[in-house]
């Protein structure tokens, strides 16, 4: 169950992401930066969804790769948000 949680909290991450990167682009952003962030959304939400078709138990790779991209975009958004410490 813990490794259900933590792929869900994974794909919350990851959609929450995609989603606000596709916000901030414009019609000269780059096609193959949109497709990969689409493309992260819909298996985001596939992840979400799963569990109400009966996906229970997801193996360890795919909670290791999905928590690892999402590792990935926090750390990139917090070093990027940071405050100044004086």
């Amino acid at each position: 169950m813990s490794m259900l949680t933590l792929n869900w909290l994974a794909g919350i991450v990851l959609l929450a992401h995609s989603l606000c990167v596709l916000n901030r682009m414009h019609r000269r952003s780059n096609h193959l930066y949109r497709l990969f962030y689409v493309l992260l959304g819909v298996g985001a939400v596939a992840l979400l969804t799963g569990p109400l078709y009966g996906y229970t138990q997801p193996p360890a790779g795919e909670v290791l790769l999905n928590a690892g991209m999402a590792g990935v975009v926090m750390v990139g958004w917090f070093a990027k948000n940071r405050r100044a410490v004086p």
